[in-house]
């Protein structure tokens, strides 16, 4: 099984580039975030494009675009399982954002969840700021790991997505997506049997950029996780930040790419 995240910043402006992407690397299951398009405007979600490169697709619109998430499952990966449909099991977390930022399905014999974690709810133009939305964000992960804990075990769950928070490296204090109660938060959650996959494969501490800001500059951070059930780690066969869908492709002249790369990690045998 293939299973990737990728927060495109706007699926709709990312279209030709998620499609020639889908085309070339054919995952089996794929989390977007920052897809930028509200509930308000259904319509602009481009359901009919995706499918045509035979993905299955279920979108959570948000109030707030940036909140909103999507699942891809390829339709022979589905049909594979001896399913033909996604079943949506969950929809945001009760009282935080209840209509964005997680959409969890079923897709075959796994559960995958598309996951954006909040940012800066509170701002940060000032040292309160930032701990008020440190306090947001750690509240939120924390509901998080509340909903997770009561996932099916009969089925590996996955949980992918834009975490905003780095695990590697030192922590520092009153510092967004690095500060010691986020770092906490996160290492809760991976406590209760998730693994950061990428790392548990790159263990000897390869980097893994998988974001940054401007696009034209390196990435320089690692804010996209695939977290999947510990007793899959020894079955990785290859996980990897596809950084060439992170600048220009030769067969999309003037098409912009998205200031993250999609993460991708490859599991052998028969687990999903």
């Amino acid at each position: 099984m293939k299973i990737a995240t990728w927060s495109v910043n706007g699926v709709n402006r990312r279209l030709r580039y998620l499609q020639h992407w889908l085309r070339k690397r054919q995952p089996d299951v794929v989390a977007l975030q920052k897809i930028r398009v509200s509930c308000k405007r259904r319509g602009n979600f481009p359901r009919k494009a995706i499918e045509e490169v035979g993905y299955r697709v279920e979108e959570l619109l948000a109030d707030h675009e940036l909140a909103s998430v999507a699942v891809l499952v390829r339709q022979g990966f589905l049909q594979s399982n001896g399913h033909r449909e996604l079943k949506v099991r969950q929809q945001g977390l009760a009282g935080r954002e209840a209509n964005g930022r997680l959409l969890a399905v079923d897709a075959g014999r796994v559960q995958a969840a598309s996951i954006y974690a909040p940012y800066a709810p509170c701002g940060y133009s000032t040292r309160d700021h930032v701990r008020r939305s440190i306090e947001a964000k750690v509240g939120w992960l924390r509901c998080l790991k509340q909903w997770a804990d009561q996932r099916n075990a009969r089925k590996p769950m996955f949980l992918c997505g834009d975490f905003n928070v780095t695990l590697d490296g030192e922590s520092e204090l009153d510092t967004l997506n690095r500060s010691p109660e986020e770092r906490e938060a996160m290492n809760s959650l991976l406590a209760s049997g998730f693994a950061d996959l990428y790392r548990e494969f790159h263990f000897e501490g390869r980097p893994g950029f998988n974001s940054g800001i401007p696009i034209t500059r390196p990435a320089d951070t690692r804010l996209h996780l695939v977290l999947g059930p510990s007793s899959v780690v020894p079955h990785i066969k290859s996980a990897w930040v596809d950084l060439e869908y992170r600048g220009p492709i030769d067969d999309l002249p003037g098409e912009k790419w998205a200031p993250g790369a999609p993460v991708i990690v490859e599991i052998d045998g028969d687990l999903a």
